[in-house]
């Protein structure tokens, strides 16, 4: 499942180098892992990857280039943005509030975001965080209105596309479809409870308590970004094309980190220091649709499974990066893998490396 918002670095002679190699990895997951990004050279973008099970890091490395113009390495500390894998933070987001009891999973949408259409007044805030609300796509409607990714948007322009629906695409609650419209008006719902912008609430309530220091939510295009990353996808001829995006909606995605920050997140589901039980009880179980009917999408979340062992995951795509976050609860396994390239799969990726790390 793949999400919008959804190779080692070689030397001449041809031999392997690593940007960034953590501790000694396991033999066959290393082979592995070098044989996947084999084709991430000293000559093009790349991606990085982190393999931790238990309190150990089994690998974690970088292949390729951050920058192709300046020739600089992609490195485990480097910030990628991870699209919609951003989104389980702003589900977090709402939890706490409703834990701090500001909202509630049952209200409606319109009671905090003003100047919705009124077919949104069934929309629950349970229903945009399972996606089974019916809202369309904001991206979809500002794109086919005419807007470039490379545009200044903002999320006024967001909310304007909104307000001219005159339709839900299905009824609330009785489907699951995938709409980055839900974790936007999330994002909205959460400023305008916690009385300040989604990027200082998750600063303040995860990031920080966390020890995610290079993590942010990228509410400003303009803002500098240490270490980032830059995305390139393939120009027709062949070679390489910048890829980026001018536009400040949050929520659906925006969120810049690194493999190692993600990797601290991933232990919270295991330690509770950031939420408590309430918060780790709440992501670990998917929805349902109004009728009961299970749906593999939970808070931010896809629940699913790797030869019948469960694992839990979100993808994330935007500009040209690709994302993955996937864990194994059983195996205590952590996965992770950012790419700044488009042409990489990390969601297929994650899966074969946790198969490899499954087997040992």
């Amino acid at each position: 499942m793949s999400f919008l918002r959804s190779g080692s670095l070689l030397f001449a002679l041809g031999m392997p180098l690593l940007a960034q190699d953590a501790g000694a990895a396991p033999d066959a997951l290393a082979a592995h892992v070098d044989k996947v990004f084999a084709r991430c050279t000293a000559a093009t973008p790349g991606a990085v990857v982190l393999v931790a099970r238990g309190g150990d890091v089994l690998l974690q490395r970088a292949y390729g280039l951050a920058d192709l113009e300046r020739s600089v390495p992609l490195t485990v500390d480097s910030v990628l943005d991870i699209g919609s894998t951003s989104k389980q933070f702003t589900a977090a987001c709402v939890l706490l509030l409703v834990a701090d009891g500001k909202l509630a999973l049952a209200d409606p949408v319109s009671r905090h975001v003003p100047g919705l259409p009124d077919c949104f007044a069934s929309v629950t805030l349970r229903h945009l965080l399972l996606h089974t609300s019916g809202i369309p796509d904001y991206i979809d409607l500002m794109l086919t209105g005419g807007a470039h990714l490379v545009d200044r948007t903002t999320a006024e322009h967001a909310l304007a596309a909104l307000a001219k629906v005159a339709a839900l695409e299905f009824a609330t609650g009785s489907k699951w479809q995938y709409s980055n419209s839900n974790y936007f008006l999330l994002a909205q719902v959460v400023e305008r409870a916690a009385k300040r912008p989604l990027s200082e609430f998750a600063a303040e309530r995860i990031f920080t308590p966390l020890g995610m220091a290079s993590t942010h939510v990228h509410d400003d295009s303009a803002q500098l970004v240490p270490r980032r990353a830059l995305s390139f996808a393939r120009a027709p001829r062949g070679s390489w094309r910048w890829e980026h995006s001018n536009w400040e909606q949050t929520g659906d995605g925006a969120v810049f980190t690194t493999v190692g920050d993600l990797l601290r997140w991933a232990r919270n589901f295991g330690s509770g220091a950031v939420g408590g039980d309430a918060l780790r009880d709440a992501m670990a179980r998917p929805g349902t649709l109004d009728d009961g009917t299970a749906i593999d999408y939970g808070t931010g979340l896809v629940f699913g499974d790797l030869d019948g062992v469960a694992t839990v995951s979100h993808g994330g795509a935007w500009a040209a990066y690709r994302a993955e976050l996937l864990r194994v609860p059983s195996a205590d396994l952590v996965v992770i893998c950012l790419c700044n390239r488009d042409d990489l799969d990390p969601s297929t990726i994650c899966a074969g490396i946790a198969k490899v790390a499954l087997a040992r």
